[in-house]
C-alpha cells in the first residue's frame, strides 16, 4: 500500500465519500469501527482506506475490511464489488481498538469544474439581469419625466440625477427648469453649466467659525439628534485652537441624553480649555458670563426632533443676548426628512448651516432643502469622525459640486454626455 488514511464522519455513507473524495474511487477500504466520543458527543464512524500498489490486491486486501456488531452501513459509494462486499460485513464482536491520535474530518467533495462553471454562469446572468431591470427602470423614468415634465431629453436626464442624488424633487424640478429656460439650444455642456448658475443661486457658503474673528463669539449647535452636534462642536474648536489660536470655552446644556455632558468634558480635557454644564437658562448665563475672555464660546445642545421642543430650546437661547444659532443638518436625511427638519428649525431663524456626515450619504444633494428653506449660508461640512480633520470649508462652487456631482459620475447615473467626456 502506498497510502494509508484515517477518517471520521457522523456516519458510514459520509465516510465512504471522503474515502472517495480523497483517495478516488480504486481506495480499498481496511477497517470500520465506531468511535465512542463520551456522553455529550455523538458516536462516529472512523474508517481506515488505503490505495493499492496494483489492481490485484484489492480483493485480498478488501476481504480484511470489519465493521462493529450492530453497525448499519448505507450503500457504499467506493469503486469495486469487492471493496462493496467488505465494508457490508459486520462481526459478532468488535476487535479491541488500540489507542490512535483522532484526525479532523476532510471537508466535502470539492466541487468539480464542471459546477464551478454552471455557477458562475449563473452569477453572470443574474448580474445581466439586475443590470437589465435597472436599464428598463431607468428608461422608464426618463419617458415619464420627458411626459410629465414637458422637458428635452437632456433636461429630463439632469432632473433624473439631480433626484438619484438626493435633491428633492420640486426643487430639482425648479432648478432645471431654469437651466433649460437659460440655454435655448438645450446642449449638455451648456444647460450642465445653466444648471450650477441655478444651484449656485440657492447654496451659498459662510465664513467658517474656526477663523478669527473682531470680537468674541458665541455660537449654540442645534439641530435634530443624531446629526453629530457634539463630534462637530469639538472639530470646530479644535480647528480654532490649532491653526487660529484662538481661546475657546465650551459648554453644553445636553444634560438629556446619558453620557453627553461626560462626552463635551471629555473633549475640553483633551483640549485643556474651560468646559461648563449648564442645566438652565442661568447656569448658561453664568457660564458665558465667565468665558468673557473667550474668543470662542461652543455650546453643545441636546437634540430636537419635535416642534414643540425646538421652541422651547430656542426660546432659552434667544433670551441670552449674543448668541448665535447654528442649525446642524445630516446630508445622509433624505430630501423629505431634510425638508421637514429645516421647516421645524425655520422658526429659530438660525445664522448659518453646518451639513455633517458627508461621507456617509449616497446623495448629499439633500442640503439644498435646508439650504432653500433656511436661506443662510453653509459654513462647514464634515465627512468623517476624525478630529479635527474631518470638518471643511466649502467655496459656494464645491457645494454646487458636492449637489450635482463629477462629470464621470454624471454619465455613470444618468447618461448625460457632457463636453468630450
Amino acid at each position: 500500500m502506498s497510502t494509508f488514511r484515517t477518517f471520521r464522519a457522523p456516519d458510514a455513507r459520509s465516510g465512504l465519500a471522503m474515502v472517495k473524495a480523497a483517495l478516488g474511487s480504486d481506495a480499498v477500504i481496511l477497517s470500520t469501527r465506531e468511535v465512542f466520543n463520551g456522553l455529550f458527543r455523538a458516536k462516529e464512524i472512523e474508517v481506515t482506506a488505503a490505495l493499492p500498489d496494483a489492481p490485484q490486491q484489492t480483493k485480498s486486501l478488501a476481504a480484511q475490511a470489519y465493521v462493529p456488531s450492530g453497525s448499519r452501513v448505507a450503500t457504499p459509494v467506493v469503486g469495486s464489488s469487492d471493496v462493496q462486499r467488505a465494508i457490508s460485513l459486520a462481526t459478532d464482536s468488535p476487535r479491541p481498538s488500540s489507542p490512535r491520535p483522532s484526525a479532523p474530518p476532510l471537508p466535502a467533495a470539492p466541487v468539480t469544474s464542471r459546477e464551478e462553471q454552471l455557477s458562475d454562469e449563473l452569477i453572470r446572468l443574474r448580474g445581466a439581469m439586475d443590470d437589465m431591470r435597472r436599464e428598463m427602470r431607468h428608461v422608464t423614468g426618463q419617458v415619464r419625466i420627458e411626459r410629465d415634465y414637458r422637458l428635452p431629453p437632456v433636461g429630463a436626464e439632469l432632473l433624473t440625477h439631480l433626484i438619484n442624488r438626493g435633491v428633492e424633487e420640486a426643487l430639482a424640478e425648479e432648478s432645471v427648469r431654469q437651466a433649460v429656460e437659460a440655454s435655448p439650444n438645450h446642449s449638455p455642456a451648456t444647460l450642465l453649466a445653466s444648471l450650477r448658475d441655478a444651484l449656485g443661486e440657492r447654496v451659498v457658503s459662510g465664513r467658517p467659525p474656526w477663523l478669527p474673528d473682531a470680537r468674541r463669539r458665541v455660537i449654540a449647535m442645534v439641530g435634530p439628534t443624531g446629526v453629530g452636534k457634539t463630534t462637530t462642536l469639538a472639530k470646530i474648536a479644535a480647528r480654532a485652537l490649532m491653526e487660529s489660536k484662538l481661546k475657546v470655552v465650551l459648554v453644553t446644556i445636553d444634560t438629556y441624553r446619558i453620557g453627553a455632558s461626560e462626552q463635551v468634558i471629555r473633549y475640553g480635557e483633551i483640549m485643556a480649555v474651560p468646559t461648563y454644564v449648564a442645566r438652565d437658562r442661568i447656569e448658561l448665563t453664568r457660564a458665558i458670563e465667565r468665558s468673557a475672555n473667550a474668543d470662542l464660546v461652543l455650546i453643545d445642545t441636546a437634540g430636537r426632533s419635535v416642534s414643540e421642543a425646538v421652541a422651547r430650546q430656542a426660546e432659552m437661547l434667544r433670551s441670552i443676548e449674543g448668541i448665535q444659532l447654528y442649525l446642524t443638518v445630516s446630508a445622509c436625511t433624505g430630501p423629505r426628512e431634510m425638508a421637514a427638519a429645516a421647516e421645524r428649525y425655520r422658526a429659530l431663524q438660525p445664522e448659518r448651516l453646518v451639513v455633517t456626515k458627508v461621507d456617509e450619504a449616497v446623495g448629499p444633494g439633500s442640503l439644498l432643502s435646508a439650504s432653500v428653506r433656511i436661506g443662510r449660508p453653509i459654513v462647514a461640512v464634515t465627512d468623517g469622525q476624525r478630529v479635527p480633520e474631518d470638518i471643511h470649508a466649502l467655496s459656494g462652487p464645491e457645494l454646487v459640486e458636492l449637489v450635482i456631482g463629477s462629470f464621470r459620475q454624471m454619465r455613470a447615473d444618468s447618461s448625460v454626455k457632457v463636453g468630450g467626456e
